[in-house]
């Protein structure tokens, strides 16, 4: 009995230690020389997305916050941020399986399986130092903006997400 206990309290606890976020850097930059930015711009038949906005706003308050000012050109760091896009298959329908027991065998069978792909983006943020021309700092969420969000569930989410992604920023 205690067993199965001790094995279910180690699942729930590493569940609990997932990141939301994953974040890489450079370790050799010193990011304190760092102190104005930019967003990099999206070509002229690319307009910037509502979700766009949002994480610009989110990630404009995350910088005010750690002591960097936003300007328009010849900013220490380029910010580049993207939604990728991604896509998982789910499937319900059919079922079979075959169980046994001391003297006792069953077998169970359910109509045909149905496949359904869903789809849903995950942020990207890279600062990249505009005198080397390299990504500096990278993080990546793993939680999923799906398409079925409200508005405001999208820009809390966005948030949440940028909020943890500059949590440890600057990594130095």
């Amino acid at each position: 009995m205690f067993k199965p206990l001790i094995i279910i309290l180690f699942i729930l606890v590493t569940i609990g230690c997932t990141k939301d976020v994953v974040t890489d850097y450079n370790a050799a930059v010193n990011y304190s020389n760092y102190k104005t930015y930019e967003f990099a711009p999206f070509s002229t038949t690319q307009a910037t997305t509502l979700d766009g906005s949002r994480i610009e706003d989110a990630i404009t308050t995350q910088l005010y916050t750690k002591g960097l000012t936003g300007v328009n050109e010849n900013g220490d760091l380029l910010i580049r941020h993207s939604i990728v896009e991604q896509s998982d298959f789910q499937t319900y329908g059919t079922s079979f399986g075959f169980g046994y027991r001391h003297r006792s065998a069953g077998i169970a069978y359910s109509t045909p399986t149905q496949i359904r792909e869903y789809r849903y983006g995950k942020i990207v943020v890279e600062l990249i130092d505009t005198k080397s021309n390299s990504v500096v700092w990278r993080s990546a969420s793993q939680r999923r903006l799906t398409e079925t969000m409200t508005p405001s569930s999208r820009k809390t989410f966005i948030d949440t997400q940028i909020n943890e992604m500059f949590k440890e920023y600057p990594p130095n």
